[in-house]
């Protein structure tokens, strides 16, 4: 039971000071509601997950492995990551100046994006290694299937090799 106090929301009845936060929008009717959040968040991750190390992760181990089990891991491990992240960023500000919540927001974006810079300028201008193994799993893939149809089409041929 949320309760506003002057613009700052006290998450827990009686609580003290530290346990407050200011609330980002000083109007409750101008704050977005769980739609606006829910697409805004879907969007934001989809984009940032499509073309991700572990895209390529999924797709391979669905291509040595059962799909629904790859994809349930994937899903699972993604939903343990999802509860992680926003329990963080739940808890960080509680715990934590909101000053200093937001510089160590800033300083770990700077950190993530010049590593994924310098592995961008690292990886050239071809094709991720990433990718590279994929196109070569599903090299190897269609090579095993061509190879067992051949099989299966001079076994079921009648084709006999007599001496």
């Amino acid at each position: 039971n949320k309760q506003r106090i002057c613009g700052r929301v006290v998450l827990v009845p009686g609580a003290p000071k530290a346990f407050t936060m200011e609330a980002p929008y000083a109007d409750a009717a101008v704050q977005p509601g769980f739609t606006h959040a829910f697409v805004q968040s879907f969007f934001v991750i989809l984009a940032t997950e499509i073309g991700d190390k572990t895209f390529f992760i999924a797709a391979i181990m669905a291509m040595r492995h059962s799909r629904l089990t790859v994809w349930t891991g994937a899903v699972g491990a993604l939903v343990v990551m999802t509860v992680l992240s926003t329990l963080l960023g739940h808890m960080a500000p509680l715990l934590l100046p909101k000053a200093y919540t937001h510089y160590a927001a800033v300083l770990l974006f700077l950190f993530f994006g010049v590593r994924m810079l310098r592995e961008a300028k690292d990886a050239g201008e071809g094709a991720s290694d990433e990718l590279e193994e994929v196109e070569l799993e599903l090299a190897k893939k269609d090579d095993v299937e061509s190879a067992d149809a051949l099989m299966a089409d001079e076994e079921g041929g009648g084709g006999s090799s007599s001496s």
